[in-house]
């Protein structure tokens, strides 16, 4: 936590105005007159360490390898249909030559039965007990969100459905050493 001798603390009408101008602390606000809302900075978080002999992975083996586990759990989630919309990506991990892959597969016109479905199956598949830190907000979206740490970095899942019949299924991976030559390339061609 941040020495409170060393903050630069807004307080009075500029804080107030700060609050009303940010959506979330302003609807706490509105919703809880009774509490006095204090918001500190962020702390920075530290990069995790890639140690000098850890294995580099090939990106193109480590990308079907994801693509793979992803496939594994829209089938867990019950979604026994080929993506109408499949896409991955490739973007710079946190720590020195890593890489972090994101996938997207979207199903369009599927039952809702078999929508509402993977987010109960969702909820069941992403426990605690396996490391799972879930969110199944009540409102908006009807949607899970799961994360949790990994030896490198963190794993996200995210399950939408923001129709009746479409489902988003959405993983983030860990970070993949694949060294600073494969990462140059998987971002820029290599240039």
């Amino acid at each position: 936590m941040p020495d409170p001798s060393t903050l630069d603390l807004v307080t009075g009408a500029a804080a107030a105005r700060q609050v009303a101008e940010d959506p979330f602390w302003f609807t706490v606000v509105r919703r809880h007159p009774d509490v006095d809302v204090v918001v500190l900075p962020p702390e920075a978080a530290a990069a995790p360490e890639v140690a000098g002999d850890e294995p580099t992975t090939d990106p193109a083996t480590a990308r079907e390898q994801l693509r793979g586990r992803m496939a594994a759990l829209w089938a867990a989630l019950g979604v026994d249909a080929e993506p109408t919309h499949l896409d991955d990506v490739w973007f710079a991990g946190s720590a020195p030559g890593t890489l972090r892959w994101q996938g997207t597969a979207t199903f369009d016109e599927l039952d809702p039965v078999v929508a509402s479905g993977a987010l109960r199956r969702a909820r069941d598949l992403l426990v605690e007990e396996d490391g799972w830190h879930v969110l199944a907000p009540a409102d908006g979206i009807p949607r899970v969100l799961a994360g949790r740490p990994a030896r490198l970095g963190r794993e996200d899942v995210q399950v939408l459905v923001p129709s009746g019949s479409r489902v988003v299924v959405r993983v983030r991976s860990a970070l993949v050493v694949v060294g600073p030559r494969a990462v140059r390339e998987a971002l820029d061609g290599g240039a």
